[in-house]
C-alpha cells in the first residue's frame, strides 16, 4: 500500500483521535460509543487513515483490535499533534505570554535550568514557563505524548521504544557525575579508605527502583562483586530529600554532585570515593519533537542552555 498524500488533506483531528481511542479500548465498538458514531462509521474512518498513510495501522483478532507496529508509532505522533493543538488553542484564548512546558529531572533544577532561564531575561520576556520535574521515563513519555514542549536532562536511549528516537531532535549540553556521600559525622567520613564492601554494610537512602540512578547504584555494586544493599529509606527522584536524610538520619546516599554542593548542606556532606567502585557520568541533553524544530521559544531556550554551560565553568566540569 503506497502513501496517498492527496488524502492527507481530507483527514480530520477526530481521525487522529481514533488511534488513541483504539489503543486505550482495544474495541471498535467501545470506540464507536465514545465517539458517538456507528461501528461501520468507525471502520470507514480507520480505512481512510490506513489509505492515507499507506500502511496497516490496526491488527484484528477474536479478542478485538490492537495497533500494529506502524500504528504504535502513528499513535505517538497523533497524541503529540493533538496535544499541540490543545495547547495552541489555550494559548490563543489567553492574554498571557507564550507558555513553554519544560520537563526535567530534579538535579537539573539546582543550577543548569535556573541559570539558562536567567539568560532569557525573564522580566522582559514574552514567554511563560511551566516546569515539570520527574523521572527520565516519565518525562520522556510526557514529551512523546505532547504534554511537554521539551525536556532537559538525562536520556535513557536503551529504554526507548524502537523508532522513537527518530521522532526526536536532541542536542547534548554537558555532563555531570553521580557521587556517593554521607554526613561529615558518619563513621565512613573518618575512614582513610572506603570499599564497596564497607558501603554495603551501611544504611542507605536511595531513589526508587524506577529511576536510572538506582539502577546505576546497583550496577556499580555488581561490578565489584558485591550485592547492593536494600535501602532503609526510598525516595522518588528527589536529591534534596536524599541530602536531608543523609544529614539528619546518618544514611549513605548517591546524588548528582550539585546536591552535595548545594548551599543548604553548608559543607556538612562528605563525598565518598571508594577504592574499587566508580559511579558513571551522566550526559544531559535538550530534547524536543522534530515538529517543534522551528518553534522560536524553544530555540531561544536551547540557546540559553548553551549559554549557561559556556558561561559557568562548574557546569562544564560536571556540577549542575
Amino acid at each position: 500500500m503506497s502513501v496517498s498524500s492527496s488524502h492527507f488533506d481530507h483527514l480530520r483531528l477526530r481521525q487522529l483521535r481514533l488511534l488513541d481511542l483504539i489503543a486505550r479500548h482495544g474495541s471498535l465498538r467501545a470506540v464507536a460509543g465514545e465517539m458517538n458514531l456507528t461501528q461501520p462509521a468507525i471502520s470507514q474512518m480507520l480505512k481512510d487513515l490506513e489509505f492515507a498513510f499507506g500502511t496497516k495501522l490496526v491488527d484484528r483478532s477474536v479478542r478485538g483490535v490492537s495497533l500494529s507496529p506502524a500504528g504504535q508509532i502513528a499513535v505517538q505522533r497523533a497524541r503529540a499533534g493533538l496535544a499541540i493543538f490543545e495547547h495552541l488553542a489555550a494559548d490563543l484564548a489567553s492574554d498571557r505570554p507564550t507558555v513553554v512546558r519544560i520537563g526535567t529531572n530534579p538535579a537539573v533544577l539546582f543550577h543548569l535550568l535556573p541559570i539558562a532561564l536567567g539568560h532569557l531575561g525573564l522580566e522582559q520576556s514574552q514567554m511563560q514557563f511551566r516546569i515539570h520535574s520527574g523521572t527520565v521515563s516519565d518525562m520522556m513519555q510526557r514529551l512523546w505524548s505532547g504534554e511537554l514542549d521539551c525536556y532537559v536532562g538525562r536520556v535513557d536511549w536503551g529504554a526507548m521504544a524502537p523508532g522513537m528516537s527518530d521522532l526526536l531532535r536532541y542536542e547534548p549540553l554537558t555532563q555531570t557525575d553521580l557521587v556517593l556521600a554521607c554526613s561529615t559525622d558518619h563513621p565512613l567520613a573518618k575512614q582513610s579508605s572506603v570499599s564497596a564492601a564497607d558501603l554495603a554494610k551501611c544504611a542507605w537512602a536511595m531513589q526508587s527502583d524506577r529511576t536510572n540512578n538506582r539502577a546505576a547504584i546497583e550496577t556499580a555494586f555488581r561490578h565489584c562483586g558485591v550485592v547492593a544493599p536494600a535501602p532503609t529509606v526510598e525516595v522518588d527522584a528527589d536529591p534534596t530529600a536524599l541530602s536531608r536524610l543523609a544529614l539528619l538520619c546518618g544514611l549513605v546516599i548517591c546524588v548528582p554532585r550539585a546536591a552535595v554542593n548545594a548551599s543548604f548542606t553548608d559543607g556538612r556532606l562528605h563525598i565518598l570515593t571508594p577504592t574499587d567502585m566508580k559511579m558513571p557520568s551522566i550526559s544531559l541533553s535538550f530534547v524536543t519533537l522534530k515538529e517543534n524544530d522551528s518553534v522560536e521559544a524553544l530555540n531561544c531556550l536551547h540557546q540559553a542552555l548553551l549559554q549557561a554551560v559556556a558561561s559557568a565553568p562548574d557546569l562544564r566540569e560536571g556540577d549542575m
